[in-house]
């Protein structure tokens, strides 16, 4: 009851703003959709019938305003859709594996459909409202662990599984850390502040390696932006909560939480058999290694996860869709670096760095999870979002006027390139 009361009030704090802004609205309820599909046990059909409504009218708003574009990054990403579309009846389960493989094509196409030709504005109110949806999430999540103190086993949250928490709340964090230095708005920025605080501390103490390292990564390029000398005080201000909560929190746990966590960050815990599933998915790449099997099919090859998403687009979408899907992440990567050599203002280079993190932090978790594989999950949503805000022209709409003139030309080739 407490869940959905918390879930009713965050849904009328974010409409109430944003109420005329469609496209941040179906984003927002996207978003949601994924968090509520690997969280509430018992909801996952309505949560999947959520994603399709809120992502097909997200494409149909941008068709009907004609919010049509095109990147490279964009570009290649539908095509490793593609090729999981185009070798889909090799797989398995094929009804089940088609219904997965469009929803991941229609996600592809709406997201960059609906933020097309968008103004920075509409897109920085956009990194604010997932910074409190971020916030949101953390805090429910982050209400359990003080029942679990005593467990000596990864935490959870109101997830089914501690791989699917830790990265949902990993990918998140950098939005609310964002939200502390970036959002204009005191509240806001005290909001995203706890968020943090919050995120920090579960990530840590839920015993879920990967998704704690993506969360610090995420973060880092933001912190060598933001924290700079004359704001040194305030940055020891924001670090220190988190690690006081954590200190209480630990002090408070049973000595068998704090020597699994102990061996679970320690340098010789190991890859959990990593190694060995790694060389059961080479062995099933190696049957066809040119030619995929369809969005979906690795999950009927190994009992567990590949535990690594570029072998398991590899084995879905075989040597063409892996290398595209790696394209999509170099040409972002690329488009962020580019924007960066341009602009110097402070609020455009703190949105590129939360783009870095996450791109960083992505990448990180695509080589530990198959999290990054998946059909409409959070972490794919956020990577097509930033994705779509690298890609836009607008970001240079609040560069210095003597900058724009003098990267002219070359903002135009990359224009024209990038059509």
């Amino acid at each position: 009851m407490a869940l959905i009361i918390l879930a009713t009030l965050g849904a009328l704090l974010l409409f109430l703003p944003l109420y005329g802004n469609p496209f941040i609205l179906m984003l927002l309820l996207s978003l949601s959709a994924a968090f509520v599909g690997s969280t509430i046990p018992g909801v996952d059909n309505m949560a999947t019938l959520l994603r399709w409504v809120s992502i097909l009218l997200l494409l149909l708003f941008g068709i009907i305003q004609k919010k049509i574009g095109f990147s490279l990054g964009l570009l290649f990403f539908w095509g490793y859709v593609f090729f999981g579309l185009i070798f889909l009846f090799r797989a398995i389960s094929i009804n089940w594996q088609f219904q997965r493989s469009l929803l991941l094509l229609i996600v592809a196409v709406a997201i960059p459909l609906a933020y097309t030709n968008e103004s920075y504005k509409s897109l920085k109110l956009s990194l604010v409202a997932i910074s409190i949806v971020a916030t949101f999430f953390s805090l429910v999540n982050f209400l359990p662990l003080l029942t679990h103190l005593g467990d000596a086993a990864r935490f959870s949250g109101y997830s089914k599984k501690a791989p699917e928490y830790a990265m949902s709340l990993g990918g998140l964090l950098p939005f609310t850390f964002w939200g502390l230095w970036g959002a204009h708005h005191k509240g806001i920025r005290v909001v995203c502040a706890s968020g943090f605080f919050l995120g920090l501390v579960s990530l840590i103490l839920s015993g879920q390696r990967t998704g704690t390292i993506v969360g610090l990564l995420s973060i880092f390029p933001l912190l060598l932006t933001s924290v700079r000398r004359e704001n040194i005080l305030w940055f020891l201000l924001v670090i220190m909560p988190p690690l006081v909560l954590g200190f209480i929190l630990i002090q408070h746990s049973s000595v068998e939480r704090i020597n699994f966590l102990l061996g679970r960050y320690s340098v010789d815990s190991g890859l959990s058999d990593r190694g060995l599933i790694w060389e059961k998915s080479f062995s099933a790449i190696e049957e066809n290694f040119l030619m995929g099997r369809g969005i979906g099919a690795a999950e009927n090859v190994l009992s567990d996860s590949f535990h690594n998403a570029y072998l398991e687009v590899w084995f879905n979408t075989g040597l063409l869709g892996l290398l595209l899907f790696l394209s999509s992440q170099a040409y972002f990567i690329y488009r962020i670096i580019f924007w960066r050599g341009i602009s110097r203002e402070p609020e455009i280079r703190s949105g590129l760095s939360l783009a870095l993190g996450y791109m960083i932090g992505f990448i990180f978790m695509c080589l530990f999870e198959s999290t990054g594989s998946g059909a409409s999950n959070i972490n794919v949503l956020l990577f097509l979002f930033l994705g779509v805000m690298v890609s836009s022209h607008n970001l240079i709409e609040s560069a210095s006027p003597q900058t724009v003139e003098l990267s002219r030309k070359k903002v135009e080739a990359v224009r024209n390139a990038g059509r």
